[in-house]
């Protein structure tokens, strides 16, 4: 079946949808693309474990092609605060809760934080749509419809996040401008994040980057955080 991504759609002005696999066989992909390109679908995304190689094969030979491989990594909240230095952000004035008037600064530099995303890699999309996306993305962050707290430390960096299900939370979105990195911004967004987690009982939080991107992994890794899972997100245009 195809979910149709509502928000993608909108956005992009282009009708865009997920593959929900409800069966497998090349006759049910055949016909599930057949409606979809009927039904004015421009572009499916499908999510598939890493384990499915008969499906993923089966995909690929209905000429989806790989666009993402996600990492997600974890920590419990007690562990983390025993792996990191506690840190008082009552004394920290550079880091503070983006609000609406900050949105100029965080859509200017949301555009060059997150390169490595599929979005700015898949073939479907073009450099533009992928700016006006994590543009509208941490619009609706602040707005507190995409994440439920955004901290911010001007012209440096950001994080986002939101809880999720009972006693849990993710972190959306982490990035610190290039020629800022190493320099313990990360490590104290994710603080920062990694408190207001305390605060709200999350006991376990997650956040997922690609496998791709080894400078992420090794800095959640340095964190403590621990692998967790990975999914395979495959496209297609019609």
């Amino acid at each position: 079946m195809i979910k149709e991504l509502a928000w993608d759609t909108n956005l992009f002005q282009r009708r865009i949808g997920e593959l929900i696999p409800v069966a497998q066989g090349s006759s049910y992909i055949k016909d599930v693309l057949k409606k979809a390109k009927k039904d004015g679908f421009q572009y499916l995304i499908c999510k598939v474990k890493s384990q499915d190689t008969s499906f993923i094969n089966l995909l690929e030979s209905s000429g989806f092609y790989l666009t993402d491989i996600g990492v997600i990594l974890a920590i419990k909240t007690d562990a983390f605060f025993q792996e990191t230095e506690r840190r008082d952000l009552k004394m920290k004035e550079s880091i503070r809760i983006a609000t609406h008037q900050d949105m100029p600064e965080l859509k200017k530099m949301i555009k060059s934080l997150f390169l490595e995303s599929r979005f700015y890699n898949d073939p479907f999309f073009t450099r533009d749509e992928a700016d006006r996306l994590f543009e509208a993305w941490i619009e609706n962050s602040v707005k507190g419809e995409a994440a439920d707290i955004v901290f911010f430390i001007p012209r440096i960096g950001l994080i986002t996040c939101r809880t999720k299900g009972k006693n849990s939370g993710e972190i959306l979105l982490v990035g610190v401008r290039k020629n800022h990195r190493g320099k313990g911004f990360g490590t104290l967004l994710v603080s920062a994040a990694m408190q207001w987690f305390e605060a709200q009982n999350s006991k376990l939080v997650a956040v997922r980057t690609q496998l791709k991107n080894i400078g992420a992994i090794n800095f959640y890794l340095a964190l403590g955080f621990f692998p967790k899972s990975h999914d395979i997100v495959l496209g297609k245009i019609l």
